[in-house]
C-alpha cells in the first residue's frame, strides 16, 4: 500500500470516528430532561433526575470531545503521512 493510499485510507477511518453518537444520545437527553420536568414539575425528585441527566450530558460533552480528539488525531496521521 502506498504513502498516499495509506493516508486515504486513514482519512476514511477518521471519518468513521462515532462521534454522531454521542450529539444524538446527549439530544435525546435533553428531550427526557424537558418530559420528567412536564411530567414531575418543580419537585425535589425533578431536581434529583435533572442533576443526574445534567451530569450525563456533561460526560457525554467529554466524550464528544474526546471523540472528536480522535477523529483529530488520525486525520494528522493521514497528513503526516502525505508530507512524508
Amino acid at each position: 500500500m502506498s504513502i498516499q493510499e495509506q493516508a486515504q485510507h486513514l482519512e476514511q477511518l477518521a471519518d468513521q470516528v462515532p462521534t454522531g453518537i454521542a450529539l444524538a444520545t446527549k439530544s435525546e437527553l435533553e428531550d427526557l430532561q424537558a418530559r420528567v420536568l412536564g411530567v414531575l414539575g418543580a419537585t425535589g425528585t425533578a431536581t434529583a433526575v435533572q442533576g443526574a441527566i445534567q451530569l450525563a450530558l456533561h460526560q457525554i460533552d467529554e466524550l464528544a470531545a474526546s471523540l472528536e480528539n480522535v477523529r483529530g488525531q488520525i486525520q494528522d496521521a493521514a497528513r503526516h503521512h502525505l508530507q512524508g
